[in-house]
């Protein structure tokens, strides 16, 4: 599989705006490059050269490649900190809502599309770089999972079916995830985000052994 194509959005790199920081240029342009060329595709130096720093700056603010990509990741908000394991829908508000939480989750991978499609498509090449950081993010997702069915839902399941319970919402999230990037999700051109909220009740009213609502 070749390199993800980019959208209309990311066809050129970004140019820094007065006043922003170096760090968040640098991830900007890291982003562009890579959905145009993939994470393989660029390297550090390609980096430099876009940004018009040296390659020892660039490894000033990112020791590796893998950790750029984990900034791109928390930059754009689809994790606070992988190393943390909490997504930031899970950490903010224990109380919420089953619906409720696998609309934020799946309503957050919709705002960062570019790159979770960057990201796929990389994994499904082989890289190794994208592959280490799905295998992080998966991880975090499933212990914020794990814990928010524990101090938010403990009676929901049982706490020895609490992992398989968090195993069982990720895979619908991500599978309705790649439902809309394969155009399937929806016959009428709708808008994603409410197909989302639509799944995410009907999802937690199965789980919790409720009726979906009409």
């Amino acid at each position: 599989m070749g390199s993800v194509p980019s959208s209309a959005s990311l066809d050129k790199t970004p140019k820094r705006p007065p006043g922003s920081g170096q760090r968040q240029h640098i991830l900007a342009v890291a982003l562009s490059l890579m959905a145009q060329h993939g994470v393989d595709g660029t390297s550090m130096r390609d980096l430099a050269a876009a940004t018009g720093l040296n390659v020892a700056s660039l490894y000033h603010y990112f020791p590796s490649k893998g950790d750029l990509l984990v900034a791109v990741l928390e930059e754009h908000g689809f994790v606070d900190n992988l190393a943390s394991a909490a997504p930031p829908t899970l950490s903010h508000d224990p109380t919420t809502g089953l619906a409720d939480l696998l609309t934020d989750i799946l309503l957050s991978m919709l705002e960062v599309e570019d790159f979770v499609r960057l990201m796929l498509g990389e994994v499904m090449r082989g890289d190794a770089t994208a592959h280490a950081v799905g295998v992080d993010l998966f991880a975090a997702t499933q212990t914020s999972l794990e814990r928010w069915l524990d101090e938010a839902r403990p009676g929901l399941c049982d706490p020895e079916s609490r992992p398989a319970a968090a195993r069982m919402l990720r895979a619908m999230m991500v599978g309705v995830f790649v439902e809309h990037m394969a155009g399937v999700l929806n016959d009428d051109g709708g808008d994603p985000a409410e197909v989302f909220r639509q799944r995410a009740r009907e999802a937690a009213a199965l789980f919790e052994g409720n009726r979906p609502p009409d």
